[in-house]
Order: structure tokens, then C-alpha cells, then sequence
């Protein structure tokens, strides 16, 4: 990089659009890493500014400026000064959500288009995209984008598939496989400011409120908090990841068992999170981002899949055996699986290591490709 960062005389100004200042540490996590790739890379010479639903907290939380993702004024004005446009990373292109989501996104892109200011897809989980309309629009969006990464190979054939045939796409990493945890202090100031023990074994478990009318996931849920501590010989603990929603279904669940376990809840900088994960023997999660964080730092993680972008990080991880349908699932055989993983933890810790250490330079990969649009002075 370093004939690269010579020719990077100015620093080059990058707008980031996702799902920022929502309260979800997940998508917070993607930032993060963004940022840290960035400064990892360039130093300096790379200046970043979120759209961001709470740019206030998004500059208190990431340091970087940031602007109101629903002003077309204030997105105007921040294009304007921007060299490029980075579209995610995190599952921004998909109809499930809602066509609105899909809608603002790809706004965005094109909006940055008409300015001719060049976009990137960023380490983009695509799909699903079941309406017609959605793919179409994905494929006319994509086809105009300077550079395409995405961070699994489910997503690389989504946008063959759709008909999307440049630029050159790049499978990489997710963005938080770049970060590095917080100092171990300030996750001690952490466990003691939410009660969590720290001279015993932790199982962490990340629930999430998914799914709509019909049977309630919650006793299920219940019973599985209860098997894994039974099973297990470890204290669990719930680590919500979207406050407070996450939280507010984690006091159901445990409403259900009928017992309280230490529960995360607040909200923290991703660092601190990460540095969190790394103190559990093992996670058992829904949510996307606390499979992420306990893979980058060594953590076994068992996944309730909700989401195909759940079961192809498994996949990718060689952790099939670690991976179960978030509905139906048998909460005693769930723990029993768990219990199995921690006895085999050595092995699985080894084996995550050296995965994620390629994890890692492939989400700075992405980075490489955003600075390589640039490579010659301006």
C-alpha cells in the first residue's frame, strides 16, 4: 500500500451510508470496522462521514462527522465534498425488512451517481430479494457502482444471478472482522458496572424478537436459557445487541424461566462489546454481529439461524455442526450441543484463529479496493 498511500497526496473524502445512529450495535460494529480499516490503511489520508439517523451520537460514538441520513439537503451538501460514496457494509439490499429500506438505499447510490460522485458497494450482504421489482433495481444500481465488495459468496451469486455483470465483484469480509477489542480494564469496568460476574465461566446468549403472529419463540427461548445453565456449568448471561429492544425481550424470556440472569443494558462502543464477547466460554446467538464478535476474538459460537446471512457465516466458519433453526429447535438437545462444544473448546479456539486472522485481512481488503479508485495524485 504504500506507492498507493504516496499517491494519496490529499486526503480523499468517503461518505458512508447504512444503518447508523439506530441503536443497533450490530451495524454500529460495521462502522467501526469501516473506520478502522480506513485508519489502518491510510492514517489520515482517508476522511470518513456517516449518514447517520442520530449524527450527534454517531460522531460521539465513532469520532467521525456525521449528517441526517433522512435530509436531502444535508446529503446534497456532504456529496458535494465527498470523492466517493461507500454503500454499507451490513445487510442494507434486501425486501424483507421492508421495500422502503431497499428504496432509501439505492436512493442514495443513485443520488451520489447523478452527482458524479462514484459509489462502492462495501462489504455488502445482499438479499433476499423476492420481488422482481427489487432485483431489477438492485441489478440497475449495481451495474453503475465503481466497485463491488461483498462479504460472502452467497452474495456474489445473488448479483450474477440478478444480472449484475461489472464492476469485477470481490467476495471479502464483513467490516467488524477488522476491529480490535477494548482494553481489558475497560471491559472490567463493564462486567462490574452490569453486575456480571468475573471469577466465573460465562455462556453468552444473544436473543432477538423475530417472526410474526403466531406461536411465541419465548418458551422455547425460556427453556433454553435454563438447559444451557443446567448443562453447562456456566453462568449465562443475555447480551442484547439493539437496545432496547433487545433487552425488553430478554426480560420476557427470562419473565418465562422463571429467573434473572445478568443481563447487558446499556448500550457500549463495539470495541467494548468485542472485548466482551471475549471474556464468554462460548455464545449462543441470533444475532448476526455477536456470532462475528466471537469468532474474531476465539470464542466458539453456537448460531439459532433466523437469516441466510446467519447460516452462510456458519458455513463459511466450517461450524455446521454449531448451527440450528431459530424455530422448532429442542432446547434440552440445543444445550447438549452447546455443553459438547465447550468440552471440545481448545480445538475449536485453535481452529478459529487462524480462520479469522484471514477474516481480518480480508476486511481490511475492502478498504484496499475503496483506496485503489484513486491511484494517481489529484
Amino acid at each position: 500500500m504504500s506507492d498507493l498511500l504516496q499517491a494519496l497526496r490529499s486526503p480523499i473524502n468517503i461518505a458512508v451510508s447504512g444503518y447508523y445512529g439506530c441503536g443497533n450495535a450490530g451495524d454500529e460494529a460495521v462502522l467501526a470496522g469501516i473506520r478502522a480499516a480506513f485508519a489502518r490503511r491510510a492514517g489520515e489520508q482517508a476522511r470518513l462521514f456517516a449518514l447517520s439517523q442520530d449524527p450527534e451520537a454517531t460522531t460521539r460514538l465513532h469520532g467521525i462527522p456525521s449528517v441526517n441520513r433522512m435530509s436531502l439537503s444535508a446529503m446534497r451538501s456532504l456529496l458535494k465534498q465527498c470523492d466517493l460514496l461507500l454503500s454499507g457494509g451490513g445487510s442494507l439490499l434486501q425486501d424483507t425488512t421492508s421495500m422502503r429500506s431497499l428504496l432509501y438505499y439505492l436512493f442514495v447510490c443513485r443520488l451520489a451517481y447523478s452527482m458524479r460522485v462514484p459509489f462502492m458497494f462495501y462489504a455488502q450482504g445482499l438479499g433476499p430479494l423476492r420481488r422482481g421489482v427489487s432485483r431489477t433495481l438492485v441489478r440497475m444500481v449495481a451495474n453503475r457502482a465503481a466497485c463491488i465488495t461483498v462479504r460472502d459468496a452467497a452474495s456474489a451469486q445473488l448479483l450474477a444471478q440478478i444480472g449484475v455483470t461489472r464492476p469485477p465483484i470481490e467476495v471479502t469480509a464483513d467490516p467488524a472482522f477488522a476491529l480490535t477489542p477494548a482494553a481489558p480494564s475497560e471491559v472490567d469496568t463493564l462486567m462490574a458496572r452490569e453486575g456480571f460476574p468475573l471469577d466465573a465461566p460465562l455462556l453468552g446468549v444473544a436473543l432477538r424478537p423475530w417472526g410474526g403472529a403466531g406461536e411465541s419463540p419465548i418458551p422455547a427461548y425460556a427453556a433454553l436459557l435454563t438447559e444451557l445453565e443446567r448443562q453447562s456449568g456456566a453462568q449465562v448471561v443475555l447480551l442484547p445487541m439493539h437496545v432496547p429492544d433487545d433487552v425488553e425481550f430478554g426480560e420476557q424470556v427470562m419473565q418465562a424461566a422463571g429467573g434473572a440472569f445478568p443481563t447487558l443494558r446499556s448500550a457500549y462502543p463495539p470495541e467494548t462489546l468485542l472485548g466482551l464477547v471475549g471474556r464468554m466460554q462460548a455464545v449462543v446467538a441470533m444475532r448476526l454481529h455477536t456470532l462475528i464478535f466471537a469468532a474474531r476474538v476465539g470464542v466458539p459460537p453456537f448460531a439459532l439461524a433466523y437469516d441466510p446471512k446467519v447460516e452462510s457465516l456458519m458455513r463459511s466458519l466450517d461450524l455446521r455442526d454449531a448451527l440450528e433453526s431459530w424455530r422448532g429447535f429442542d432446547p434440552a438437545e440445543v444445550a447438549e450441543r452447546v455443553a459438547a462444544l465447550l468440552t471440545a473448546r481448545a480445538s475449536r479456539v485453535a481452529a478459529l484463529r487462524v480462520q479469522t486472522a484471514d477474516l481480518e485481512q480480508r476486511a481490511l481488503r475492502n478498504a484496499d479496493r475503496a483506496l485503489a479508485l484513486f491511484p494517481s495524485p489529484r
